[in-house]
Parts: C-alpha cells; structure tokens; sequence
C-alpha cells in the first residue's frame, strides 16, 4: 500500500462520503493499472498468504505450472499443483522464506518431445494492512516462475560448442604427438628389412634391438590413445555431502612424507565449521594431488613453502593452494589447462586438464596467478548446497 492511501486510511473517519469516493475510485484505477502490467508480463507471478492461499496470480503461471484444476483467486496451493517436486518446493516455501531470506530452485519437466526448464523464485514480506482486511498473520508469499528453456538451450549449445573445440585441441595434440613413435617404428622396421637383406636370417639377438624399440613406441602409443581418452570422456561423477577440509588433510598426509623429502614445509589455513559440499572424493583428491605434485615440482631443487586455504566467502567455498616455487610466465600461464601442454621433459600435459574438468564436474571455478620466480597460486571456488546454505542462516538467526 502506498504512503497516500496508508495515510488516508488513517483519517478515513474525518472524510465525506465523495472523499471516500474519490480515495476508492484512486485505488481501483491503481489496482487495474497494476494488474494489467501483471498480465503483459512473460514471468509468472503468485502471492499467496501464510498458510498458501492464492491472493493474486496471473495469467502466465498458469500456463508454466503444471496444475490439475483451475487456478484462480482463493485457491489453495495444496490441491491445484499437479508436480510433486514443484509442490513440495512452493509448499516448503510458505515456512522457510522470510523478509531476508529467498529461495529458488530449477526444475525439469518433459513436454511432449522436449524438457521445460522452469526457474522458481520465492520471497516473502508482512503485509501492513490492518489485521480486519487480513484474517491471517499479514505473511505474504511472492513466488516468481520464469521458463528458462531456451537458456538451457543455448547453455548446452555453447557447451557443445567449446567440447568440440577442446576435442579439436586434444585431437590436434594426439596427432602431434602420435607423430614421433609412428616415426620411429618406421625407421626401424626399415632397419630391420635392411639387415635380413643383408643376413638373409637373423636371429633373436640380431632382431632384439630393433624389436625392444619398436615394443616402446607402441607403449608408447597406448599411452597416448589413453591419455586421449581420458580426455574426451565424460567423467564417471558420483557426488556426496562431504566436509572438504577432511578430503584436503587426506591429500596432504598422504603426500607429506614426499613433500618433506623435497624440504617443502606445509601451511593449512583451514576454516573451521565450514558447510559440507557436494563431492566426488576420488576426484577432487586426484585433483588436488595434481597441483600439490606441479607445486612440487615448480620448488625443486631448493623446495619452499606449501600453504593450503579455505575459507567461506557467501555461497561459496574458496580452496586456495600457493607455493613459493619458480612461478611462471604470462605465456605460460595462458595455456596450463590446455591439453598436453607441459614444460616439463615427461609427462602427459593432462594433468592440469584433469583439475580443471573435475572442477567444472563440481559447478565450480578455478583460477591461477603467477609470477615468475616468486610462485603460484590456484584458487578453486566450489558452491555451497541450498541445503547447507538454509542450515547456516537457520544457525546465524537461531
């Protein structure tokens, strides 16, 4: 209610009877106004009371939620939502939202041959009327469907999209690097046909060494097609509720003794009390271990220090991994998670292309910055469950 009318509420008793009038007449116009913008827009709106029953709605939620009978005015949320996921949501929604605290959630719908994605949002706020007008506590449930399908859509083209570029990128690097054992099996099969021209029969010693070469390179070439395939695979992702800062002591323990062989000392500044994540915990130590063996390396042969942070920082955890190593170049730094870069003499140059898939498998972001000759630092950000989220606020307001 605007300021106008809440302060001529106040006085109605002091009006004339046209006063009234006119103050009514005012309220109407503004009411039409408001509800034919509540018509013309794309988003559906809903508001109900405390206890879910529909105040206001319009038009367009009625065609993007899935309902079982008419859905008007002083309708019940509970006997009209035809989703048992959308249902349980909305109704949750009714006890858990308060004035500073919203919720949303997506939910996947198939219609005829294609899924709808719809974006639910819901907030509340205490109605200022006068508890005669009311008949409830003045709780008021603002719930906002907005249909995200074509976003969706785009997202997976994209997807798509930077896949087939990275599986060109992969692919370039597989034929580049096939290139040399191929080149050398040749060679020797070569050499190998030259020496029975010239024996004319060669024994198991005469063939050996051509024969272990050629034995190598086709190792050689397993690996790589290996390599490749680890690459292009979608990963096998089981995720579970787990306390990060147990899978980071894990990791450290078990790489510790390594670790102070190369006289690299550990810093762990590690929040306490921090939510649980979503986690695949094979993955993300196998991650882990692939910056903490590049910060190894990067510190040999005089090693350095090693610190490990976490810390939370609004819906999100923030792992950060720092060393005190050679650091790199702006170059360098531009291609790391590229595969089968490396600057090293071996390896496969997957490694750091492996981090940043199971952080993109996690939802989440990673990042470096680097200095040549004074370290690094990788900064992985992994979002926080709605559900650990709701039971952090519940702890902060309890």
């Amino acid at each position: 209610m605007n300021n106008f009318i809440r302060r001529a509420f106040d006085k109605i008793e002091k009006l004339s009877t046209d006063e009234i009038k006119t103050l009514v007449r005012y309220q109407a116009s503004e009411n039409e106004l408001l509800g034919n913008i509540l018509q013309k827009i794309d988003l559906g709106v809903v508001i109900t009371n405390g206890m879910g029953r529909v105040l206001t709605c319009n038009d367009a939620v009625k065609h993007l939620l899935p309902i079982s009978r008419q859905f008007t005015e002083g309708t019940s949320l509970r006997y009209v939502l035809a989703d048992a996921d959308i249902a349980k949501f909305m109704l949750s929604a009714l006890d858990t939202v308060t004035d500073d605290r919203e919720i949303e959630e997506e939910f996947h719908l198939q219609h005829g041959d294609k899924v709808r994605t719809l974006f639910i949002q819901a907030s509340s706020y205490i109605s200022n009327l006068d508890p005669f007008f009311q008949h409830d506590n003045g709780k008021r449930v603002l719930f906002i469907v907005q249909d995200i399908s074509e976003e969706k859509r785009r997202e997976a083209r994209l997807h798509r999209s930077e896949s087939l570029a990275s599986l060109t990128t992969v692919a370039a690097g597989v034929a580049h690097e096939i290139k040399n054992p191929l080149a050398s099996i040749g060679i020797h099969l070569q050499l190998l046909r030259k020496a029975f021209q010239r024996k004319k029969t060669l024994t198991l010693d005469d063939a050996k060494r051509y024969l272990d070469v050629i034995d190598e390179e086709i190792e050689r070439l397993n690996g790589i097609v290996v390599d490749f395939l680890f690459a292009v695979r979608p990963m096998d992702v089981h995720l579970r509720l787990e306390q990060v800062n147990r899978v980071i002591d894990d990791v450290i323990n078990f790489v510790g003794y390594e670790l102070s062989e190369h006289a690299i000392s550990i810093t762990r500044n590690l929040q306490e009390f921090l939510p649980k994540l979503r986690l695949d915990e094979n993955l993300m130590k196998q991650a882990l271990l692939n910056i903490i063996k590049n910060a190894m390396n990067a510190m040999e042969p005089n090693g350095g220090i090693l610190t490990v942070t976490t810390k939370l920082s609004g819906d999100n955890v923030v792992l950060n991994i720092s060393d005190t190593g050679s650091g790199m170049d702006e170059a360098t730094l531009s291609k790391i998670f590229e595969p089968y870069f490396t600057t090293k003499d071996t390896g496969s140059g997957l490694g750091l292309t492996m981090v940043f898939k199971v952080v993109k498998e996690h939802n989440g972001e990673i990042s470096v910055s680097s200095k040549k000759g004074e370290g690094t630092s990788f900064t992985i950000t992994l979002p926080v469950p709605t559900s650990e989220r709701l039971a952090l606020e519940a702890a902060h307001t309890s």
